[in-house]
């Protein structure tokens, strides 16, 4: 199948992360969006909807994976998606119920995602790391804040040159889980390309002089990988050794038959717990 993008391996695993332009359109996204509310709603009744305790986020959340999410589950199982993953990874890739959306602005600073973060003798640093997680913002970042910023080549590196992700409407950021990050990132309104690179320092700029959205902003995060060493420990350590990672497992209920859905799209999920993919 052909698509209008073709993902740049060579800078991938040269910088540790990629945007990729216009994967899906303005109007794709704008039903993305609708989907996502939608979703949320459905939620709520449910109970499943919840903010973190703290006053540097204002970010509200749903448990349970997108995969479970009916009304956002084709956003996951996309072509282009798939594509994308397996164009980077090299290979068909697996999933196992390692995704989420949410609302607003929630925490900043940079960090990294894989399991061994600060000892780079540990061995998530053992060869390449063959995990990825993108993100979807529905909504500009290329001129507002909330989107966000890498340090290129960390996934190699102790640290990197900041950069900001200027992604848009129907763009698709995607990194390696070692790259460093930061979410929420700030922009200013006179040096929008001015890294504050202290998430405390972020939140202390003033409205009159960040660039924020004139609309909620709204997130989709999935993440991907190839069976390796690597995933059995981030496995073992992340998903099944974390109580509020196995919340989310464990709230990811649905039918059966999308597993199937998935496996046509040559898309392996994981089952890590018997409550995943299940209506019991």
């Amino acid at each position: 199948m052909n698509f209008n993008f073709k993902p740049d391996k060579e800078a991938f695993e040269k910088d540790g992360y990629l945007l990729i332009k216009n994967v899906f359109s303005k109007e794709e996204i704008e039903q993305i969006r609708k989907d996502a509310y939608t979703s949320f709603e459905e939620d709520k009744k449910k109970n499943l909807t919840f903010r973190h305790a703290s006053k540097m986020s204002n970010a509200v959340y749903a448990k349970g994976d997108i995969l479970s999410k009916d009304h956002l589950r084709h956003v996951l199982l996309d072509e282009r998606i798939l594509y994308l993953v397996k164009t980077l990874l090299g290979n068909n890739p697996v999933y196992w119920g390692d995704s989420n959306y949410h609302f607003g602005t929630g925490f900043r600073g940079f960090h990294r995602d894989n399991i061994d973060r600060t000892d780079m003798t540990a061995p998530d640093w053992d060869g390449d790391y063959p995990i990825v997680r993108l993100a979807i913002y529905l909504q500009d970042h290329k001129n507002y804040s909330g989107g966000l910023k890498v340090r290129v080549g960390s996934h190699k590196n102790p640290s990197g040159k900041p950069v900001f992700i200027d992604s848009e409407e129907g763009d698709v950021a995607i990194w390696n889980l070692r790259t460093m990050h930061s979410g929420n990132a700030v922009r200013l309104k006179f040096f929008k390309n001015l890294s504050i690179n202290k998430a405390r320092r972020e939140g202390w700029i003033p409205a009159f002089m960040k660039k924020d959205q004139q609309r909620e902003r709204a997130t989709l995060f999935m993440t991907f990988g190839l069976k390796s060493k690597h995933l059995d420990r981030y496995i073992e350590k992340h998903m099944l050794g974390r109580e509020d990672v196995l919340g989310y497992l464990k709230a990811s209920r649905f039918d059966p038959k999308v597993l199937d859905l998935a496996k046509e799209k040559n898309l392996e999920v994981l089952k890590l717990i018997p409550e995943y993919g299940s209506l019991e």
